[in-house]
């Protein structure tokens, strides 16, 4: 397979998750959240910062309900200027359309700073050396470069795991990339 440029690969993703079934997206969801919930790093956090799914990303729904249950802080992502700023919600209705139609914290959250909380990472594509394709913005390796200690969890599909995908100096790589 020819080396193909970032953009391609965000092409490529996002035709595929616009024909994902939505059996398998719920069944692959299922095991995701499954595999989170067992790791040492969201069974030992107080916090956990978790991206709220859209557009047919690897869900985070069930995984934040099933931390609330516990009694774990969930915190997600707000864009501010440039930076993430993570803001602790207990469920849906914490929520309202941000940029770019993406779910973000209520003006009403409370903001919180967690230097050590896991992240669990969106991405567009991954490759097998933990390297992450996102969106374009910086703003996960903003994060990481800021805030190193974050354990950097990623969750994907199958079909988003490459064996190399284009890098940049400032990428930061996760710690592990969890498939259904």
């Amino acid at each position: 397979m020819e080396k193909l440029e970032k953009n391609d690969i965000r092409l490529l993703i996002k035709e595929k998750r616009k024909t994902l079934e939505t059996t398998a997206e719920s069944m692959w969801n299922d095991a995701i959240c499954e595999q989170l919930l067992s790791l040492d790093d969201i069974l030992r956090a107080f916090c956990v910062y978790c991206y709220v799914s859209f557009r047919r990303e690897a869900g985070t729904w069930r995984f934040m309900e099933a931390l609330l249950k516990q009694g774990k802080c969930v915190a997600v992502p707000k864009v501010v200027g440039k930076e993430l700023e993570f803001y602790i919600i207990s469920g849906k209705a914490d929520l309202e359309e941000g940029i770019m139609g993406i779910m973000e914290p209520k003006p009403t959250c409370l903001k919180i700073h967690d230097p050590e909380a896991p992240v669990i990472v969106p991405g567009v594509a991954f490759d097998k050396s933990g390297n992450r394709l996102g969106y374009g913005g910086g703003y996960y390796d903003r994060l990481f470069e800021r805030e190193p200690n974050h354990a950097r969890i990623a969750i994907a599909y199958g079909f988003q795991i490459f064996d190399h995908i284009p890098t940049e100096p400032h990428d930061k790589r996760m710690d592990r990339i969890i498939t259904p």
